[in-house]
């Protein structure tokens, strides 16, 4: 009998379009059971995207229907608004460094002296680079009373934010368009007078 009749199948084919058959099937179905694992795996993160979607949209907000305001560019300067009908600090709480921004030899040193003769504190003298106009004055945001009360004194001065400085100490920039100081008696008249109210208060 020939090797063919041993190999032959009972329905017409051979034993090894049988056993390939086999495998294809079994591959077929291994491929299947993957594909349906990941497609569980899918379907349960969905649903638990879902849930966790849902949840988030009935959080109830502090606020309905109120959107933060959002601001651009550095945070304001949280100046120290003075009380109404606020006026200038006394002398005597104010300590105040005079910088000369001119080309006058000695002249901080002069004008803290005369400062000092009217009660206020004073720091060493020094020199500056930065004084503009006849006189500036420099103060934090809790020195705005100090500044005033510096102010009132000094001939042509401005006031000058620096949102960097703490305390109320001042500093006095004495430019080229300075002066002089004011006045005693006018000086300690503007002490008594209300301050105005700073931008922003």
């Amino acid at each position: 009998m020939s090797s063919s009749h041993h190999d032959a199948h009972p329905y017409g084919r051979s034993a090894d379009d049988v056993r390939r058959r086999d495998q294809r099937l079994r591959r077929t179905r291994r491929i299947r059971a993957t594909q349906l694992t990941i497609f569980s795996i899918l379907a349960v993160v969905l649903i638990g995207i879902g849930v966790y979607a849902v949840g988030e949209l009935r959080e109830p907000v502090a606020e309905p229907g109120v959107i933060a305001p959002k601001s651009f560019g550095p945070d304001p300067i949280a100046l120290t608004c003075p009380e109404p009908g606020a006026v200038p600090l006394p002398p005597a709480e104010v300590t105040v460094t005079v910088l000369n921004g001119t080309t006058r030899g000695g002249l901080a040193g002069e004008v803290s002296e005369d400062l000092a003769a009217r009660g206020f504190t004073l720091e060493e003298a020094g020199n500056t680079r930065k004084a503009s106009g006849p006189a500036t004055i420099v103060h934090g945001p809790e020195g705005y009373l100090a500044a005033q009360s510096l102010r009132v004194q000094v001939q042509g001065s401005q006031l000058r934010l620096d949102d960097a400085r703490e305390g109320t100490a001042v500093d006095l920039l004495i430019g080229d368009g300075f002066t002089g100081l004011e006045d005693e008696s006018v000086a300690a008249t503007a002490l008594e007078q209300p301050v105005e109210m700073p931008e922003g208060c």
